[in-house]
């Protein structure tokens, strides 16, 4: 084979392998986890979580809000930052709202003083459930 016959198979096998990629990427979904099963293995992970809002903490120093949630496997800390609570918000859902209401999440797993937490990846990864 000559080069140039090798570069038109290269090229034409990248365009359908980055077509393919683009048409497939909002078909791949995070993994949906129990608590329990998240471990320092999965940090920076995108990963979705479903369970009840038991407890939420606002920072006494900025917007971030800290959402406790169990599915019973297990507890986990979401963290909401204040750029995701204004979209949140202009939505009309009041963050303390959420207390005691079943909610899905996608977020990315994090490690803050030796303990996981979720970091809520957008206002669209927030879904009340019941």
């Amino acid at each position: 084979m000559d080069d140039n016959k090798i570069f038109r198979i290269a090229l034409i096998t990248t365009i359908l392998g980055l077509s393919g990629m683009l048409l497939l990427a909002d078909k791949v979904t995070p993994q949906e986890l129990e608590i329990k099963s998240i471990d320092r293995g999965m940090l920076d992970a995108d990963i979705t979580v479903e369970g009840f809002v038991i407890d939420i903490d606002k920072s006494s120093r900025s917007e971030t809000y800290f959402l406790e949630l169990t599915d019973g496997t297990g507890k986990i800390k979401v963290v909401i930052f204040p750029n995701t609570v204004t979209y949140i918000q202009k939505s009309s859902l009041n963050i303390y709202s959420l207390k005691n209401h079943r909610i899905k999440i996608t977020g990315k797993v994090t490690l803050y003083n030796e303990n996981l937490e979720l970091i809520l990846k957008d206002a669209e990864s927030l879904k009340v459930i019941a």
